[in-house]
């Protein structure tokens, strides 16, 4: 199965954006143990690459990918350290060329029709849509209207109150960070935090199978 069927199939990616290796690892790991089977370690950790490496060689079993992916040499590094997939903020076709040549799945950031428009014409296969509050769920529809191929995982604002309306409103997945990884409750009371988050956003998630997934073609 490839990297983007199972996360089609997981429907949920865990984002963890914290500054501090060891405690991003430790939070990745309680995510995992209570049933997240896709995380992404974004870029804006100094040693993301460092706790992407340990991740997959920790848990070979889960699909680990690289965030926030904004140049040429964090790809490499993504890639260096076995990343499974990437994500970008932005609308990058050099990027997008690379992570190609690399044979990586790349995810970018798009908002716009424009930029829908414009990242399906480069065969993208899936697309963030970022922010995705305040506008919410009904926005991500109307773009959906013109675009029935499009693939939408809706990142910024989503959390298990409001991921059963994305996945109800057409998207293919959902991406989550500070609703599974509140950076000031781990500061305070460590990482076993993250367990009953995840437990809940998955229920969430789950929740909206019973809906019928929109056709990718």
């Amino acid at each position: 199965m490839s990297a983007v069927d199972r996360l089609l199939k997981s429907r949920l990616i865990g984002i963890v954006r914290l500054d501090d290796l060891e405690v991003a690892v430790a939070c990745a790991t309680c995510a995992i143990e209570a049933g997240l089977d896709v995380i992404e370690v974004t870029f804006t950790l100094p040693s993301a690459a460092s706790a992407i490496e340990r991740l997959r060689h920790e848990h070979p079993a889960v699909l680990i990918g690289a965030g926030t992916v904004r140049s040429g040499s964090e790809l490499e590094d993504a890639a260096a350290a076995g990343a499974q997939f990437l994500v970008a903020p932005g609308l990058n076709p050099e990027l997008i060329e690379a992570a190609r040549m690399r044979g990586l799945p790349l995810i970018p950031g798009v908002f716009t029709a424009s930029e829908v428009d414009a990242a399906l014409r480069l065969g993208l296969e899936l697309l963030k849509l970022f922010p995705a509050e305040p506008l919410g769920p009904g926005y991500m529809a109307s773009l959906l209207q013109p675009f029935p191929s499009a693939r939408l995982v809706p990142t910024g604002g989503v959390s298990a109150v409001n991921a059963p309306a994305y996945l109800k409103a057409g998207a293919a997945a959902v991406a989550m960070g500070s609703s599974l990884f509140p950076a000031g409750r781990i500061m305070s009371d460590g990482p076993g935090v993250v367990a009953p988050l995840v437990a809940q956003a998955l229920a969430s998630v789950g929740s909206a199978d019973g809906v019928r997934k929109r056709d990718p073609g």
